[in-house]
């Protein structure tokens, strides 16, 4: 479900792309570098949950005192992670996203300059 919904996000976000592709190439500057960022950010946060969620699920076969320390901490991981995800999408955190993110930007960006 996950996917999916993150395939729809980026999705519209392409379709609106092509939409205004007519206009002004600085809107569309603009518009590539959030749908980048957007499905970058949400790329990295699926990909971090979905990791948490089988070792959640492989954690739960092993009967150790171990995995009441380990589940726990994947969850806070899991949690932590969507945060600081969430807080590099406002342009209050914009230089920690590009300290952080600049390479990956670049080739994601790259990408969606092809469209």
């Amino acid at each position: 479900l996950m996917v999916v919904l993150a395939y729809a996000f980026v999705y519209k976000l392409v379709v609106v792309h092509q939409n205004n592709a007519s206009e002004n190439d600085d809107t569309n500057d603009g518009l590539k570098k959030v749908i980048t960022k957007a499905s970058m950010l949400s790329s990295i946060s699926l990909s971090l949950s979905l990791l948490c969620f089988f070792m959640l699920v492989a954690l739960t076969f092993i009967t150790s005192v171990h995995f009441e320390f380990l589940a726990p901490l994947i969850v806070l991981v899991d949690v932590a992670s969507n945060a600081v995800c969430i807080f590099l999408t406002y342009k209050h955190f914009a230089a920690y996203y590009e300290s952080a993110c600049t390479a990956c930007d670049r080739r994601c960006l790259r990408c969606v300059m092809k469209l």
